[in-house]
Order: C-alpha cells, then structure tokens, then sequence
C-alpha cells in the first residue's frame, strides 16, 4: 500500500479532475522521492457521469501537452465514508473544496480527515490573497479544444509545487498544514 493518498477532485470527474490525475502520476514516477510511495486517484462531487470515460477533449488537450495514452479511466463520484481513507484531496474550484470540507465536517471525530488544498494552491504564480475565480481551475466542459488546452496548460504550473508537497508530506510534516502560497 503507497505511503500518501491523492485524490483529485471536479464536478464530474470526466474533465479536470481525471487529467489532473494522469499530470501527477506521471510527476510521481517521474521523481525517485515518490515513484512507488504516492498513489492518485480522480473523482468528482456529482453522480451525473458515473460510469463515463474521460472527455475525448481532455483526452486530447493531455496528448497536446506530451501525455501519452493509456488514459483508462471510469468516472466516479467521492463518498463522505472514503474520506478518511485519503491524505489529501486536491479539488479543482474553491466551490469544490467547500463541498469536500461540508463532508469532512460530517466524519467522525475518531476518524482522520484528509488535508484538503486547493490545486491551484501550489502554482507560483497564484497570490495569497487572489480571487476564488484566479485560485480555481475553471470548467471546459461548455467551451471548445482550446478552453482544455489552456486548462491543462494552467493545472501544470502547479505541478512542481505540488510535487513538493508531496515530498514533504512523505518526510513527515503534519497533514494539516496548508501549503505556502507566494
């Protein structure tokens, strides 16, 4: 069993989410401090597309930034009783991380609750103090090619901060410390 639990988390677990997931993988095998020690998964808050694949989109902005297939992925949506399962959940919008808090707020105090960071949270050139709308990754999924394009290309700059993180949540620092915004 890895030693850190990830879960990235949208809406529908079909856009953002999912692509999200594939981007961390590839910078956890990437990096000998957490190939093998960190396991990421996707869900999203809705049921709407249970069962779904990626969006064809996505699937297509990934391989437009270097990404290479297999991209296997069933959308899901995250149950209140997994979350004490997980070490950290990165949701895409500040909408998504207040719904993820409103469940955690409901496990039971013997349980652990995983930390919960905005993903945007780890890219540099988010400020401490920037809007909801600047610290979410905003939707695609009503726009075209290029919209998931730049989504992808947005959720990349945070990747190295977030690889970070992860090395030092794996070096023991404290679950719930947020990370450090610029």
């Amino acid at each position: 069993m890895p030693a850190l639990r990830v879960l990235t988390v949208c809406t529908g677990n079909v856009c953002r989410s999912p692509a999200a997931a594939v981007m961390l993988r590839e910078e956890v095998r990437a990096d000998a401090r957490l190939a093998g020690q960190v396991e990421v998964q996707s869900a999203g808050l809705s049921w709407e597309a249970e069962g779904e694949p990626m969006d064809s989109r996505t699937v297509l902005a990934l391989e437009h930034a270097g990404y290479t297939q297999p991209f296997e992925h069933t959308a899901r949506s995250i149950h209140q009783s997994e979350l004490p399962g997980w070490d950290l959940l990165l949701p895409m919008t500040t909408d998504h991380e207040a719904a993820l808090r409103r469940k955690a707020d409901q496990v039971p105090a013997e349980q652990a609750v995983p930390q919960i960071a905005l993903w945007l949270a780890f890219d540099p050139a988010v400020p401490g103090d920037a809007s909801d709308e600047e610290r979410s990754v905003p939707d695609p999924w009503y726009e075209g090619q290029e919209e998931f394009d730049r989504t992808v290309a947005r959720m990349r700059a945070a990747l190295p901060g977030l690889r970070e993180h992860l090395v030092s949540l794996l070096a023991g620092r404290p679950r719930d410390e947020e990370p450090a915004q610029a």
